[in-house]
């Protein structure tokens, strides 16, 4: 075999330069420099090339550089089976002790609840009269926190919160009722010793736990609480329901306070200007037996409008002043209850056999780009090799540069000693 033929086989193969030929020949460079003087490639060198030809015709080309079949597809997952078998059962074995062993449970208890559409103003009659002269009175209910469509914002309001932190609850941690401020800070507390923070941070805790869903074509929710008790959820749940629906309840009776005191305000002014209309028109029929001109009658048919106008605005104030007093003391259950709570059997966040399935997926998904790198990093050819030879050589130079650079390094000191001021 000539020089010749051999620089063809090595550039085949990506090899130019005289130097990775000796490297790849096992060869001294002077060596090779002989063979292409006299274009001579010696019988022992010849026959090692035939030697890794033959070995390399029996092993299917796994270079995906040019298009790859499927046939090497799977010849690369075949080569990497140990991987691909090894990196899901070592993810499948790591998800089900964390959710068997590690992770905390969390139970759930929920309750179906059917909230009630904002009412219509009472202010009908009220509004129609006030019409006739040009006032508008709106006849939709004002938003007020006795609203139902502000519940999710009242279950997670920190005067809600306060309300119920500070009942007992029972707790198989201590086997004892104890008040939830302290199972949720994990500290007993004596007395008044709590601090704002602690108050604050159980406040956040307990809305953790609550979650409110509302389906968007019904008036129908579902509360759901979430502890690591199955008892204490079902308890935690009840308290909510009723601390809700008695929170509710106080502010609708401040809503009807206020509008009973502005109705009898506004009686005792209309019963005032009630009687001074009446007066006025008692003193013309006394002083007037007899109606006989226009001027007479047009002034008596003033006085009757004027003392109709307001015994009608008396009626229909003492009207609204009843149902506000009916409204009052109107003990209707505001929230109505389709599901109550019960008490959880299992926990809500431990699915094992979901997790498994997750972690099986991900862990294939993993090991098969794992093998497909790995199989192209070894059968890369040389230039190959070098580029990523040189990328790591370059990242440990760059990485130790980094540390050891004196620019750098001032740098980061300047803007420590800068900043320092705002840390001390």
């Amino acid at each position: 075999m000539n020089f010749t033929d051999l620089e063809k086989i090595m550039s085949s193969k990506g090899i130019h330069s005289l130097a990775d030929i000796a490297r790849h020949l096992s060869a001294t460079p002077q060596a090779v420099s002989n063979w292409k003087s006299r274009n001579q490639v010696p019988y022992h060198i010849v026959s090692k090339l035939n030697v890794t030809k033959s070995q390399t015709d029996k092993i299917p080309n796994t270079d995906f550089s040019e298009t790859a079949t499927l046939s090497d597809v799977l010849l690369v997952l075949a080569e990497q089976i140990k991987i691909i078998i090894t990196i899901p059962l070592i993810m499948v074995f790591l998800t089900f002790t964390y959710t068997q062993f590690i992770q905390k449970p969390l139970y759930e208890s929920k309750a179906t609840v059917l909230f009630p559409e904002s009412k219509s103003s009472n202010f009908g009659g009220l509004a129609g009269l006030a019409s006739q002269f040009g006032v508008n009175i709106p006849q939709s209910a004002r938003a007020d926190l006795s609203s139902p469509f502000l519940f999710p914002e009242l279950l997670r309001s920190r005067t809600f919160a306060e309300k119920i932190i500070f009942k007992e609850f029972f707790t198989k941690k201590l086997n004892r009722k104890t008040p939830l401020i302290d199972i949720l800070s994990s500290e007993v507390f004596t007395g008044d010793e709590r601090s704002s923070a602690s108050i604050s941070a159980a406040i956040s805790s307990l809305n953790n736990m609550i979650d409110l869903e509302q389906d968007t074509y019904s008036n129908f929710s579902i509360i759901k609480i979430k502890s690591p008790e199955p008892q204490l959820s079902k308890e935690l749940a009840d308290v909510v329901l009723f601390e809700l629906e008695q929170l509710n309840r106080f502010f609708k009776s401040q809503n009807v306070i206020e509008k009973t005191g502005f109705i009898e305000q506004r009686i005792s002014s209309v019963q005032k200007e009630l009687k001074v209309s009446e007066l006025n028109l008692k003193n013309f029929n006394e002083k007037n037996r007899q109606v006989s001109s226009p001027a007479l009658q047009l002034e008596l048919d003033r006085l009757d409008r004027e003392v109709e106008i307001q015994k009608g605005i008396y009626l229909t104030l003492k009207q609204q002043l009843e149902l506000a007093k009916i409204e009052e003391v109107q003990e209707a259950s505001i929230v109505q209850i389709l599901d109550r709570p019960q008490i959880s059997l299992s926990a809500s966040n431990k699915n094992i056999k979901m997790n498994i399935g997750i972690a099986f997926i991900f862990g294939v998904l993993i090991s098969i780009l794992f093998s497909f790198s790995r199989s192209f990093l070894k059968n890369a050819d040389i230039a190959e090799r070098k580029k990523i030879r040189k990328i790591k050589i370059f990242i440990k130079r760059k990485f130790l540069g980094l540390i050891l650079d004196r620019r750098i390094s001032g740098i980061f000191s300047l803007t420590l000693i800068v900043f320092s001021p705002f840390y001390f």
